[in-house]
């Protein structure tokens, strides 16, 4: 499913039916990304712990909501909490079906897979590309 492409070789039909995700972010890319670590954290606090984990896709969803069309998202760290036990990358393409974006990626991508964190810390997590309909732009 997933792809890694160069950013020069990336055609619009390819980004239209899958989330693309920067790994290498051209400038004028960056300057024009959303934060999304302020809007989303201050929405999750006013929930009780028990219910963030439930309500963290719908928060996103209601933040993109908000946006102008094809936003830019950026910093997506407070999804990563270990507490919310979720898998970010199925949080993040079932958003996309519903208002496509474009995210720049948080971590890194070696071996055909994101990696977030480092390898020991609570928040580390790997997504094989190929297990998710995302295109990997480097």
């Amino acid at each position: 499913m997933g792809a890694v492409i160069e950013s020069r070789n990336i055609t619009d039909k390819q980004s239209a039916y899958s989330l693309p995700i920067y790994i290498n972010v051209p400038p004028e890319t960056a300057s024009a990304a959303v934060s999304a670590n302020k809007p989303l954290a201050a929405e999750l606090i006013s929930l009780t712990p028990a219910r963030r984990t439930m309500q963290l896709e719908k928060c996103f969803i209601r933040l993109l909501e908000t946006l102008p069309d094809f936003p830019v998202i950026k910093d997506i760290d407070v999804m990563f909490n270990p507490g919310y036990r979720v898998d970010v990358m199925k949080i993040l393409i079932s958003a996309y079906k519903r208002k496509p974006y474009s995210l720049i990626w948080s971590g890194r991508c070696s071996g055909g897979r994101l990696i977030y964190a480092e390898e020991g810390c609570a928040d580390y997590r790997t997504y094989e590309i190929s297990d998710y309909d995302i295109i990997c732009i480097i």
